[in-house]
């Protein structure tokens, strides 16, 4: 894959100084900041304990970001990407992960917990010494895509590294549906599986599976359902999606919002952006 450091600075269009320059000061690249989580089933705040959830989201300064997106890019071209991941994969998005299990009455869902900080840079390194990297490079790499030991939630490589290293997993799970005429997909940590006969007893395998490959889920994002399931944030039907009311009631309150601030460019962007998601989960029925 890549073997010397001429060849890193080839792919990464820079030179071995600078990108020692920045590992040395890797906290001066990145910007952190807490988010409230949002259900993707609601489109509402998670509350625990009475307090709106957080989520730790990172972005990279403009010179770490264009190494990082090479990374991506040069990953992209040399490793495929599985077929039921549809979290941060091109051409793919929640919507399409949805249609993929419409038409299928039984719905298993759950949700690995806290994914993004459970993987650790020992685990980025492994990654890359089996797709054929040098020990020294692979190094260097999992260094320009880790930050405190961790896969940083919201830089450009983090999602396809996390498909990526779900791998093992993942095919796992897929040999596991194909023999048991269930179909799988992932969206980054959430997984969704689905069938038109009753696979309830089959459901224990699959969290069986992941438990074995260390992973632990989270039980309130765990559901076995027959009617009109929310996956990934879009409600499945049987012969369409839909979103739930929620979105519709958000659309006229910043439809209002943006008429009565026409100058507030945020409620704007907000509003014109929810409105294009409303209108693709729409299309998806045409």
């Amino acid at each position: 894959m890549i073997t010397n450091i001429k060849h890193l600075c080839y792919i990464l269009k820079t030179d071995i100084n600078n990108i020692q320059n920045i590992i040395d000061n890797i906290g001066d690249y990145y910007i952190s900041w807490e988010k409230i989580k949002i259900d993707k089933n609601t489109g509402n705040p998670v509350i625990i304990n009475g307090q709106p959830k957080k989520r730790q989201l990172n972005s990279t300064k403009i010179e770490l970001k264009k190494i990082q997106k090479r990374i991506y890019r040069f990953l992209l071209s040399h490793v495929d990407i599985p077929s039921y991941a549809y979290g941060g994969v091109a051409k793919k998005d929640n919507v399409l992960n949805a249609k993929h299990h419409q038409g299928n009455k039984y719905i298993f869902t759950t949700d690995l917990k806290s994914y993004f900080p459970s993987i650790n840079n020992t685990q980025v390194f492994d990654f890359f010494i089996e797709i054929g990297c040098t020990p020294t490079i692979s190094r260097i790499l999992t260094q320009l895509t880790t930050y405190k030991y961790q896969l940083p939630q919201g830089v450009p490589t983090s999602t396809l590294l996390a498909n990526l290293l779900f791998m093992k997993t993942g095919i796992k799970l897929e040999v596991f549906a194909v023999q048991n005429d269930i179909k799988f997909s992932s969206f980054v940590d959430d997984l969704t599986f689905s069938s038109k006969k009753c696979f309830k007893d089959k459901v224990q395998d699959i969290l069986d599976i992941l438990k074995q490959d260390g992973y632990r889920i989270s039980h309130n994002k765990t559901f076995y359902k027959t009617n009109n399931p929310i996956i990934t944030g879009v409600v499945c039907q049987n012969n369409r999606l839909k979103l739930e009311h929620s979105y519709y009631k958000r659309l006229v309150r910043l439809n209002a919002e943006t008429k009565e601030h026409s100058d507030n460019d945020i409620k704007r962007k907000s509003y014109d952006g929810l409105r294009r998601y409303c209108n693709k989960v729409k299309s998806t029925n045409k």
